[in-house]
């Protein structure tokens, strides 16, 4: 019977690893933000830094809060991993316990406590981080993108029936006078609609990226599935957009740069 009951706690120890695994093997990124709960001012102790570090080993691409994401990942804030770390020291020793969290604030992986004697704050608290994180590199975590259970909001966007070459050359002059962009890899044509409005397109054409709506001073409202701002052309003829991120609660920016044809 005793070995019975020892086989099942295993056993449900290795589903409950297998499936916070299968998880976070959903996400691809992490963000980090500058400054935890606990710390007093950013990147204290330079915890958040070491963090970067130590995830990135394991093979996550990860952001810290304060730096620009990929144009994908801007406004969805679904799509990355959130990354916390929480401060359970007590009187003789330094303790942390580290957590990746979904956009719902549901824990995909919370480590082991990680603890340490040293009594040097910040060797103490770097130690501890690092033992913490030391039962992630169990998990063999390995991107798999068909995990994934938030799909990339672009997709929701509308798109045209799927095209043939020769349709994709009527779709390219039937925009004869557009405007070529880059931003992030992928390529944009800004075309005119009516009363000095635009609209940007993906795809070779095929998906509407989004509208810019003329506004006042030269400005105009940004909008698409995921974001909500300003633009404007620069004197290079580039297309500057602002806007307010709902998770960071920070503006950000972005540019699309003009391609001379």
């Amino acid at each position: 019977m005793k070995k019975t009951s020892l086989l099942l706690i295993a056993l449900l120890c290795f589903q409950l690893a297998s499936s916070q695994t299968s998880n976070i093997n959903a996400f691809e990124y992490v963000i980090i933000p500058m400054q935890f709960d606990f710390q007093s001012e950013p990147n204290k102790y330079q915890l958040n830094i070491l963090s970067r570090v130590l995830l990135k080993e394991e093979g996550f691409k990860v952001f810290m809060s304060t730096e620009e994401r990929p144009l994908d990942y801007r406004g969805n804030t679904c799509k990355p991993l959130f990354f916390e770390v929480e401060d359970t020291s007590g009187y003789l020793s330094i303790s942390v316990v580290a957590r990746l969290k979904d956009c719902y604030d549901n824990v995909l992986f919370e480590s082991e406590e990680g603890k340490t004697k040293i009594k040097d704050f910040k060797e103490g608290y770097q130690d501890a981080l690092k033992k913490a994180l030391s039962s992630l590199s169990e998990m063999n975590y390995r991107y798999n993108s068909s995990l994934e259970k938030y799909p990339e909001r672009e997709n929701d966007q509308l798109s045209l029936n799927p095209a043939s070459s020769s349709e994709d050359k009527v779709i390219e002059n039937a925009y004869s006078d557009k405007r070529v962009y880059k931003l992030g890899g992928k390529t944009y044509w800004l075309v005119s609609v009516d009363q000095g409005d635009y609209k940007l397109l993906s795809n070779s054409g095929k998906v509407n990226y989004a509208t810019l709506s003329k506004a006042d001073k030269g400005s105009y409202i940004f909008n698409s599935i995921s974001i909500s701002g300003a633009a404007y052309f620069d004197a290079e003829g580039n297309l500057n957009v602002e806007y307010m991120d709902k998770d960071l609660n920070e503006l950000q920016y972005m540019t699309f740069k003009e391609v001379n044809q």
